[in-house]
Formats: C-alpha cells, sequence, structure tokens
C-alpha cells in the first residue's frame, strides 16, 4: 500500500476536496482540484474551496449526474454570478442532458446557463458536450471522454497535461473499453477508480454499479501494468475500515487510498 503524498517526476497538481462517498461529518463528496482551474466533479466544492479559490475555476468536468458528484455545482453557480466570466461545464451528452433537465431547470435551482444581469453580461455556466473518445482541449489541458458502466451513464476521463496522463473514472462497475484505451497511454502517471463497498457486499455492488477492493484489483489486472499507481476513492464512511482492510490484501499494486485533503503531484 502507498500512503504517500508525493511521487516522484511531479507534473500534473491534484487535489482531493472530497472523496467520500457518502456524506457524513468530516467526509466530503466527490470533487478534485486539477492545477487550480480545472474541477472534476462538483459535490463538495462549494463547501471546502474558499471564495478566490473558486473564482479561479475555469473548466468543470462532470463524470455523472449523481447528488454527490453535482451538489457543489449549483453553490458555485451562486456565489460566482456576477463576477462577470463564464465557467465552462463538460460531460458527454446524456450527463450535460441530465443537468440541464433534473437540476438548472428553474424548480429544483435556477438555470445559470441563462440568467445574465449587469454585473454578468454573459451566463457564469456554459455547458458543452463532449465527444466520446474523441481528444478536446479543456483549457490548458486535452481531454478524453470515455462511456463506463454504472446504473446512469457515467464517464471517465483522461487528462493530459504537462506531458503525463490522468485516468479519472466516475462511479462504475467492471468495465472493459476504457481498459483497453488506457494501455495504449505511454504517459499514463496514474488512475482514480472508486471502491464503494468491502468486498463482502460484492453483490450490492454489483447490483449497483460500483466496485469493491476485489473488483479494483481485477481491473487493475486489465490495465496490466503494475507500476502504475491506483489511486482509491468513494469509499462508504459507514464501510471505510473494513474497505481499507480489504485494500490492504491487495498484492503486486501500487495502491493509495485517497482521503479529503490530501495534494498530490503526479
Amino acid at each position: 500500500m502507498i500512503y504517500c503524498k508525493r511521487m516522484r517526476d511531479a507534473t500534473i497538481e491534484f487535489r482531493v476536496l472530497g472523496c467520500a462517498g457518502g456524506q457524513l461529518p468530516g467526509r466530503n463528496l466527490s470533487s478534485y482540484l486539477v492545477n487550480g482551474s480545472l474541477l472534476i466533479d462538483a459535490g463538495s466544492a462549494a463547501s471546502v474551496l474558499s471564495l478566490n479559490e473558486q473564482r479561479k475555476i475555469k473548466n468543470i468536468l462532470i463524470t455523472h449526474c449523481h447528488l454527490d458528484h453535482v451538489l457543489g455545482l449549483a453553490s458555485l453557480a451562486d456565489n460566482l454570478y456576477g463576477n462577470g466570466f463564464t465557467i465552462h461545464v463538460w460531460g458527454i451528452r446524456p450527463v450535460i442532458s441530465g443537468l440541464k433537465a433534473s437540476l438548472f431547470n428553474n424548480t429544483l435551482w435556477p438555470d445559470f446557463t441563462r440568467i445574465t444581469g449587469e454585473d454578468q453580461t454573459r451566463p457564469i455556466l456554459s455547458f458543452g458536450a463532449l465527444r466520446e473518445k474523441e481528444p478536446a482541449a479543456v483549457g490548458d489541458s486535452v481531454v478524453t471522454a470515455v462511456r463506463v458502466d454504472h446504473s446512469i451513464p457515467s464517464t471517465g476521463f483522461f487528462i493530459t497535461n504537462r506531458g503525463k496522463t490522468l485516468l479519472h473514472i466516475g462511479d462504475t462497475g467492471p468495465t472493459a473499453q476504457i481498459w483497453s484505451l488506457a494501455r495504449r497511454k505511454k504517459n499514463l502517471c496514474a488512475v482514480v477508480l472508486e471502491t464503494s463497498y468491502p468486498n463482502r457486499l460484492q453483490e450490492l455492488a454489483t447490483k449497483s454499479g460500483h466496485h469493491t477492493p476485489q473488483s479494483l484489483a481485477e481491473e487493475a489486472g486489465k490495465l496490466g501494468r503494475p507500476s502504475t499507481p491506483f489511486l482509491a476513492t468513494h469509499l462508504k464512511p459507514i464501510y471505510r475500515e473494513e474497505i481499507i482492510r480489504d485494500l490492504k490484501k491487495i498484492k503486486g499494486q501500487r495502491l493509495m487510498v485517497l482521503k479529503d485533503g490530501d495534494f498530490l503531484r503526479l
């Protein structure tokens, strides 16, 4: 097991704002900051980042529409409206459609993709659909979105920046397509992969489209690169210690269990 906060040949700055698979005091919902301006999911972003840090966000990648991954997006829009700039929100087409229909629908929350005013002449949020498996420029990174297997449309993102590629996978169970593409990435520096349940709850994990430590190990085997670090995330708070005990049994794989507040240079 690897619990270090830094790795050699640092190029990509990766800050864990929240990485819990549920919400309890001291456990923040999924949200990660890359190089200070690219946000991956927004579960806890508004409650963790200072207002000045929020103002530095230029682009947001949304893996899927479940509330624990998008909750903070509503507050970010509210906090930053009136600053005059636009934040670009990216996801595959079903994810963008879900955000429009279920969150920014003027019922659950105002549609901040349309609201303007004297201090905000263009909307604070702009939605953009990423074509699956096609690289796209997102800020100073190149992002490739790949569908994974969850209970709703969910995405993994290859994020290439400064000569390295980070693979960040949203909620998923066992999948195949993304590993086929990952094996072609010679510059792959780390994989972020969820581990929601302990091994004894494998049946529940399978039904809900999630991983346990034993299925995470199987996915790591599909990549076939034991030297590539796997960063385990999305642990359900009530099972966290049990999941970690199961993860410690995994042999032959560089593995780190993420926790809120981690700052890694990958």
